[in-house]
């Protein structure tokens, strides 16, 4: 059965917890938590100092694509390299 929000072009949801992201995603809950400490992975934390994060997921999956281009690019840079020596 359909479901009516998708007919209506509602996003189902938009912010996932970090263990959301886990399971979505299929990245660790380490690399997540390590990526939003470093700044790479976009997120707000809600509930102070002991509360949770908070992850766009559009923001996140447009954050890893980039990943994705970047790592990419290192990598045919270090086989160019390699192919010099």
């Amino acid at each position: 059965m359909a479901d009516n929000n998708n007919l209506l072009g509602i996003k189902q949801k938009q912010m996932f917890t970090i263990q959301e992201a886990v399971k979505h995603f299929g990245i660790s809950e380490y690399s997540i938590r390590m990526g939003i400490r470093q700044g790479i992975y976009p997120a707000i934390k809600i509930g102070g100092k002991r509360g949770k994060y908070l992850i766009d997921s559009e923001l996140f999956e447009s954050t890893l694509r980039i990943e994705a281009i970047r790592n990419m690019k290192e990598y045919r840079k270090g086989e160019q390299n390699h192919d010099k020596i």
